[in-house]
């Protein structure tokens, strides 16, 4: 998305005279790229525009912009947390290139632009876009199904192919151009622990494979996330390059795709599933990547209930990310897609012990200290989790959607609502379509998944 920026007025100095910036600013066509909650290079379609712009106008200078959507409503804490890991690492990447990065997470575009607008106006902005498998509507939006089963059989095509990062070479401001008035607060690394930053990664899609690591050592020191809990199934950083290498672990460091069908519903450790949703979620790791090394794995090792599930998951949430967009306010309302208003009770006291992981069902305040302490949640957890809120507590489920997004490190608000209005009977689940939510016995599926109640002494 790109958008024409009228030139700022001269800056002038204390004695009328133009000031150093002024003529600095003067020098060159300036174009920004807004991030949108896309913290990374890889796959970064608009970055490419941006580029290819600044190369028809020689001389050019880019600037980054570290924005959140207008829809995005402010990340918790544990979002918050790794969000700092990859504005850092992206910060020093860009710096190597004489690139600024201007960090305004909790703000729109439009506010940031209107805060920069009294020492920089662009002359062109290029927003980034969410990451999705496919750039325009998957399925026509006038014939887009309700439920996922019909959205899988009905692609009219298949997903679209990620891109490189792009040579950012010679977009970089020089030392006398750099603004001395930028407010110190907006270039401040944000990380913690900046020195723990794995680097940077710039090559070609082929040349990923570098970042592979032994099974033995599933991401080594540098990826991992000091701040994290020690009992987390989440340990890592929020950065690309972390994202990168837990990505080629999965698939080609270790059993962990060919393996994925089978373990996804563990509870305990790094290793039950691919622990890639929260890089997702952050805008760090592309969603097309991930598909791309799973039609590589494929190619080499051949397809497998594994791997073709993996693809099944991101195509899930494809589902969930376009039938937002296709039905707007509608598919975040208490009565869903299906227009009928479930059963509740507006307990509020009920809802703060829940809140607190001390409702009274020793396994669900176990998921729940997890969750508050790490962010992370397993998926069967959550099932767990909703299903009790719903069924159980018969407590209004937009509560513990919200509550959900807040906490939940990989917290999409599509996927979220989606989830949760399935499981409420509300939303996509074929099965409720006149008939009732899904439930579960809880004392069942801790024989099947906690047998040795692991989870629960961890978590206790």
């Amino acid at each position: 998305m790109e958008e024409m920026l009228v030139p700022s007025p001269p800056i002038s100095g204390p004695d009328g005279a133009p000031s150093g910036y002024e003529s600095a600013a003067a020098a060159g066509f300036t174009i920004a790229f807004c991030l949108e909650g896309q913290l990374r290079l890889d796959d970064q379609p608009a970055l490419h525009d941006a580029v290819a712009l600044a190369r028809r106008h020689p001389g050019s200078r880019l600037i980054v912009l570290a924005t959140r959507p207008e829809d995005q409503r402010l990340r918790g804490p544990h979002q918050r947390r790794i969000e700092a890991q990859a504005l850092a690492s992206l910060r020093s990447r860009l710096a190597a290139q004489g690139i600024p990065l201007l960090a305004f997470p909790q703000q729109t575009t439009t506010a940031a632009l209107a805060e920069l607008r009294p020492l920089l106006r662009p002359d062109r902005l290029l927003q980034a876009q969410q990451s999705r498998l496919f750039g325009d509507w998957p399925v026509s939006p006038e014939r887009f199904p309700l439920v996922f089963s019909d959205f899988r059989r009905s692609l009219e095509r298949p997903p679209e192919a990620p891109l490189p990062p792009p040579d950012l070479t010679g977009l970089g401001w020089t030392a006398a151009a750099w603004p001395e008035a930028w407010p110190q607060e907006w270039l401040r690394p944000v990380d913690p622990d900046p020195a723990a930053d794995p680097g940077p990664f710039d090559g070609p899609a082929e040349a990923i494979d570098a970042l592979a690591v032994p099974l033995g050592d599933p991401l080594g020191e540098r990826y991992l996330d000091p701040q994290s809990d020690p009992r987390s199934a989440f340990p890592f950083r929020g950065d690309g390059p972390t994202a990168l290498a837990r990505l080629q672990h999965f698939c080609f460091g270790s059993d962990g795709l060919r393996l994925y069908k089978a373990r996804r519903n563990g509870l305990v450790g790094t290793e039950f599933s691919s622990k890639l949703s929260p890089f997702l979620a952050l805008g760090s790791l592309s969603v097309r990547r991930i598909w791309q090394e799973i039609q590589r794995y494929q190619a080499l090792h051949g397809a497998d209930e594994g791997s073709d599930w993996l693809k099944q998951e991101l195509l899930w949430r494809e589902f969930f990310l376009w039938s937002e967009q296709r039905h707007g306010a509608a598919f975040h309302r208490a009565s869903g897609l299906q227009n009928r208003q479930p059963a509740w009770v507006e307990n509020r006291e009920l809802f703060a012990r829940w809140c607190r992981a001390d409702g009274g069902h020793p396994l669900i305040d176990a998921q729940l200290r997890e969750l508050r302490a790490t962010g992370y949640l397993s998926n069967r957890g959550r099932q767990w989790v909703a299903s009790h809120f719903i069924n159980s507590l018969q407590l209004p489920w937009i509560w513990g959607a919200r509550f959900f997004e807040w906490w939940l490190i990989d917290a999409e608000p599509a996927l979220n609502t989606g989830n949760w209005a399935y499981l409420a009977g509300v939303g996509s689940d074929p099965r409720s379509f006149g008939g009732s939510p899904r439930r579960f016995d809880l004392e069942r599926q801790v024989g099947l998944y906690d047998p040795e109640q692991t989870h629960r002494q961890r978590w206790s």
